[in-house]
């Protein structure tokens, strides 16, 4: 009976101390947030000062994210275009990483990097009713992430534009377009990664605080000029690494201002213009 009495002592004790430590750690992090919040605010404060404003509620940090190396998995790509023209088709290797694809449906080219064109041959089995539920199934067969952030109308052909997305994270350099002509899928276009898995790197992001400054230090040295911070979004990036395939995801902010839209590298505060857009016309 004594010793039931003192195990029951025990557990009551460590549950007090698991508490009281869960309560610990909870007022550090709030402490935490708290001191980088400040700590964010003082940064617009200054870039304000500087004739830069910022929309500090669509700035977002990138804790977590590191480098990822997609190696291209071939076997895997056949698979998935055999999925999606709906029977089974073998790779034709061109040569110099473009593999060609041709099926009764239609027929594909992909590259090295992930660089992907379809064409579909007109058939009821590409016609629909509901573009953007149909674009998205076939994203799923080809074992893509993504999610729609375009619809134009172009003369006869609707156009839909999804940007991959890799674990939740969005892949800035890997969109493609659907396009639909009378309800008829007719042309996929784009760059996807394919493979199932990356290789992550260590590696530690910069804080919004130090990213918003590297920027405007950055736009400084290059001679541009912005008045406004739309947004900084986190997400990848990829680069080619080798002939066989291997792409390197790298953590960047897409920034958006009011005169062009930047990668900022997420580790080294490195800023890079996005191609096609000119310096100092408004968005």
């Amino acid at each position: 009976m004594e010793w039931r009495k003192l195990k029951n002592l025990i557990i009551l004790i460590l549950l007090t101390v698991n508490g009281f430590l869960l309560v610990l750690v909870g007022i550090r992090r709030e402490d935490s947030a708290r001191y980088e919040r400040s700590a964010l605010e003082r940064t617009v404060q200054v870039l304000e000062q500087g004739g830069i404003q910022v929309d500090i509620e669509a700035v977002t940090a990138a804790d977590g994210l590191t480098a990822i190396t997609v190696e291209r998995d071939v076997e895997r790509e056949t698979r998935l275009m055999s999925a999606l023209l709906d029977e089974e088709v073998q790779g034709d290797n061109r040569g110099g990483g473009l593999y060609l694809y041709r099926g009764k449906l239609g027929e594909a080219s992909l590259r090295t990097g992930g660089e992907l064109s379809v064409e579909f041959f007109r058939d009821d089995h590409w016609r629909t009713g509901r573009p953007e539920d149909h674009a998205a199934s076939l994203l799923k067969k080809l074992g893509v992430e993504g999610a729609l952030t375009g619809q134009t109308d172009e003369g006869e052909d609707v156009v839909l534009r999804f940007t991959q997305s890799w674990n939740g994270t969005p892949v800035f350099s890997c969109e493609v377009e659907f396009v639909y002509r009378e309800g008829y899928l007719t042309t996929l276009r784009g760059t996807l990664l394919m493979a199932a898995e990356g290789t992550a790197e260590t590696g530690q992001t910069l804080t919004l605080p130090t990213a918003l400054m590297r920027f405007s230090e950055g736009l400084g040295a290059t001679g541009d000029v912005c008045s406004a911070i739309r947004a900084m979004e986190p997400g990848y990036r990829g680069t080619v690494q080798s002939l066989s395939g291997g792409v390197r995801l790298a953590p960047v902010w897409l920034v958006t201002t009011d005169t062009a839209n930047y990668y900022l590298d997420c580790v080294t505060g490195a800023a890079v213009r996005l191609p096609g857009q000119s310096f100092g016309a408004a968005e």
